[in-house]
């Protein structure tokens, strides 16, 4: 999954739990899985407010979008470089 599809999907969820569509009945898209975690409260808190999201479900998905994005950009980078585009300034 990549992030335009991470983006698509939460935009289907935000229009979902909204009532823009029919009710969900409190079911999960499709793909989503229950877990149960130990997480520092205080880091999820500043977390939230740093995405600006509401819930502490919200938080964890943006924050996952988000080392999935870096991800990208990351590998799309060693992309261009390898081909030539990038001059490496922190090479010897």
């Amino acid at each position: 999954m990549n992030f335009v599809q991470i983006q698509i999907q939460r935009q289907v969820m935000a229009s979902a739990s909204t009532g823009s569509r029919s009710p969900r009945l409190g079911r999960p898209p499709r793909g989503w899985v229950r877990k149960n975690l130990h997480i520092d409260q205080r880091k999820l808190d500043t977390a939230r407010k740093v995405l600006g999201v509401k819930t502490e479900t919200e938080t964890v998905d943006a924050a996952l979008d988000a080392i999935a994005l870096r991800e990208e950009l990351t590998r799309g980078i060693r992309r261009v470089r390898a081909a030539g585009g990038l001059k490496d300034i922190y090479k010897d």
